[in-house]
């Protein structure tokens, strides 16, 4: 099935959105990257574990379907056609093969930036709890040097970019936010738009290719689901429970949970036609999303099932409504209700510093502050610049508890392991749960936030710079990704 983009997202693009697709037509375009594929989506199958399984790796696996995710400013048709010789319709149009998006993927980290750059932010701080947490970025301590592809690989592996696994995301903190708060402070969650369906493919691939998941839509932003559950409509003390998997599975698991099976409608004059509607109405889940099924590290590591934080802390509950069309996929889908008694997953962005609930902005992440223990807090400064023509100043990021302090320069400009750590410290003084404060500055004005204090050297940054030559003719050729000679944690 092929239909215009304009007609699978129905999303009203605001004012900010506008100007921001008009700036990514005509201005500095993101990376975009094309991957072919050499076989015929309708006669190549994959099986789960086939090492020449197309469209697996890092890149794929943080990236989704364009119709999956809530509309992005990137893709405004109204912009493209007012601009159509800019960089980006330019490219898009040449790469798809409809000239339009019939097979545009964007990754998570290319959404956020856009719903950042694009979102209008709200005109009020508020204060919220956050129950929960998961950050999962991975410090890159490897040597890249030539010939490195030439080392013989175990059992025949395929190259760590091109397996078909679960990979981190460095840019990204992962919150769940107290849902009952959140509906007094902000809005109902009752009344944010949610849905539940199998993420969106382009119609030129095979289902077998590349990833496979249910997805979450909370306000059009998909969150991956890892298990599904109820304690409802099983007998006494029973429940039904469903784990999704990675690579393609029988989707028809998932309809049947949510669902239940279907029946010919009673009284029907032909009961092999008609059928009831969806018999799970009213019904209250729990899923376990794979952006917060791993809240911290266990108690003991020598037991299998030890976690510090209870997994169950970070389950959205919710009742089923109804089974539906998704608008901006054209496919069926289940409508449902997100209650208060669990989380509202969310996401902060760590290059921006901006926190949405879905796709719903509440604002730069001002303050943190950890219910410990040991007490802690997080916090985001303005300091003035070098540059007096910079009215915005330079952020810095202040991470401290009762026995130590780290200082981050402005995110944007940190190297990717110093950018890990931020990530990390923010987890490890907050995981337990925190109150965080949001609003439409980003952070106060501070003339001095001071250097980092305590023992917050964790262990060596990695191996030493890769040279060749001595003296005057020597040459970097592997530079440490960090401007310290350490790992930089929080003292627990």
């Amino acid at each position: 099935r092929r239909s215009s983009p304009g007609a699978r997202h129905r999303g009203r693009i605001p004012g900010a959105a506008r100007r921001a697709a008009v700036r990514h037509c005509v201005g500095m375009p993101p990376i975009i990257i094309s991957e072919e594929v050499p076989y015929d989506p309708e006669t190549h199958s994959c099986e789960p574990l086939d090492l020449n399984k197309p469209l697996g790796g890092h890149l794929w696996w943080h990236s989704l379907y364009w119709t999956n995710f809530p509309p992005l400013s990137i893709f405004d048709q109204q912009a493209w056609a007012e601009h159509p010789d800019g960089e980006v319709p330019a490219s898009l149009r040449l790469l798809n093969s409809d000239g339009g998006l019939s097979e545009q993927y964007i990754s998570f980290g290319a959404a956020r930036e856009d719903l950042c750059n694009s979102r209008p932010l709200p005109d009020s701080a508020v204060r919220l709890t956050v129950e929960c947490m998961q950050y999962e970025g991975v410090r890159d301590t490897a040597w890249d040097f030539p010939l490195q592809t030439y080392i013989p690989r175990r059992d025949n592996h395929q190259p760590n970019d091109l397996q078909s696994r679960r990979f981190p995301d460095n840019g990204v903190l992962h919150l769940g936010l107290n849902a009952e708060e959140f509906s007094e402070r902000v809005m109902p969650v009752e009344d944010l738009d949610a849905c539940i369906h199998i993420a969106d493919k382009a119609a030129t691939e095979n289902p077998t290719w590349g990833y496979y998941h249910a997805v979450m839509r909370v306000g059009g932003w998909p969150y991956r689901i890892r298990r599904l559950g109820t304690y409802e409509g099983c007998g006494l003390g029973g429940r039904r429970e469903f784990e999704t998997g990675l690579c393609y599975w029988d989707e028809a698991q998932l309809w049947d949970l949510l669902e239940g099976c279907s029946a010919p409608a009673a009284g029907s004059g032909d009961s092999a036609e008609q059928v009831r509607g969806n018999l799970r109405k009213g019904y209250k889940f729990w899923a376990s999303l794979m952006e917060l099924d791993w809240l911290s590290r266990k108690i003991d590591e020598k037991k299998t099932d030890d976690a510090e934080v209870p997994p169950q802390k970070g389950y959205v509950w919710f009742t089923v409504a109804d089974t539906i069309t998704v608008a901006s996929t054209g496919k069926k889908g289940v409508k449902i209700r997100i209650l208060e008694e669990g989380i509202l997953p969310a996401w902060l962005d760590l290059n921006f510093l901006q926190v949405f609930a879905g796709s719903l902005p509440l604002g730069y992440m001002n303050e943190m502050e950890s219910d410990g223990p040991p007490d802690g807090s997080v916090s985001l400064h303005r300091t003035p610049s070098d540059d007096p023509s910079d009215q915005l100043g330079r952020r810095k990021v202040v991470v401290k508890n009762a026995h130590s302090k780290l200082v981050f320069d402005e995110p944007m400009t940190l190297q990717i392991n110093d950018f890990v750590d931020l990530g990390w410290a923010i987890h490890d003084c907050c995981y337990k749960g925190a109150t965080v404060r949001v609003g439409p500055k980003p952070g106060a004005w501070t003339a001095d936030v001071g250097e980092d204090e305590g023992t917050v050297a964790y262990k060596a940054s990695g191996p030493p710079a890769l040279c060749h030559g001595e003296g005057p003719d020597k040459i970097v050729t592997c530079a440490p990704k960090s401007d310290y000679p350490y790992e930089r944690r929080l003292v627990a």
